[in-house]
């Protein structure tokens, strides 16, 4: 293998192992941006008592920012990263190529006697410039491992997440409470649908779900008018 079969076999790795950083960095912005958010839509979705207006504005919200950081993070950079992007980076990282490697990775050609004696100088300097010294395996293994426990933290939210954070996080990514059918905030009334004898009597009660109120009002509407009438409920003993 001659000098340049080597230092394109350089730069092959060299290449290689930016594209390596450049996931591992995407992916960790990807899923920590999706957890952030997460967080906040929830957190205001809240404040709305999870209404469905404010989970699909939470849901398109979402989606469209983990679309972003997709296209910011893993999309644009890799696109980028090429033969030429990648020697500019080692040119930085070690000035002591002196733009040969740059020059090399613009002119490929095999045939020109200049770019052989120019890359058997250029592999000397090579020699010493490992790709992993410009990509070192510390930060790839930090990103790749803020992002499982981005994604872990994601899953048990979903999955066991308590109180409403669990509960809104089930609902911005599976569309569907993680347990039971009942909302997060709901008002259980009894009996429900039942006819009344004339001038009788029927017991109405009111249990809160995710919320207390100290006080409850029951709208009764009668036939024959058209406005409804409030009506103070009296609190359960012990409720």
């Amino acid at each position: 293998m001659n000098a340049l079969d080597q230092l394109n076999s350089y730069l092959q790795r060299l290449e290689k192992r930016l594209r390596f950083l450049a996931v591992s960095k995407g992916t960790s912005l990807v899923t920590v941006s999706a957890l952030v958010i997460t967080v906040l839509l929830v957190w205001i979705v809240n404040r709305y008592a999870f209404s469905p207006a404010s989970l699909l504005w939470a849901r398109i919200l979402l989606f469209l920012s983990v679309a972003v950081a997709i296209a910011f993070g893993l999309t644009i950079p890799l696109l980028k990263l090429n033969r030429r992007n990648a020697a500019r980076k080692a040119e930085q990282k070690f000035p002591e190529f002196q733009e040969r490697l740059l020059t090399l990775a613009e002119k490929p050609n095999a045939s020109d006697p200049f770019l052989q004696l120019l890359a058997a100088d250029t592999m000397r300097v090579a020699e010493s410039s490992e790709p992993e010294r410009l990509a070192s395996s510390g930060p790839i293994i930090g990103f790749l491992t803020s992002a499982a426990l981005a994604v872990a933290v994601l899953l048990w939210l979903i999955n066991a997440g308590p109180g409403y954070l669990g509960y809104g996080t089930s609902l911005l990514w599976a569309g569907a409470p993680k347990s039971g059918n009942h909302a997060f905030y709901d008002i259980a009334v009894t009996p429900g649908d039942r006819a009344v004898r004339r001038k009788a009597d029927q017991l109405v009660t009111a249990q809160l779900l995710g919320f207390d109120s100290a006080k409850v009002r029951l709208f009764a509407q009668y036939r024959g008018t058209s406005k409804r009438e409030p009506v103070d409920m009296q609190p359960s003993p012990g409720a």
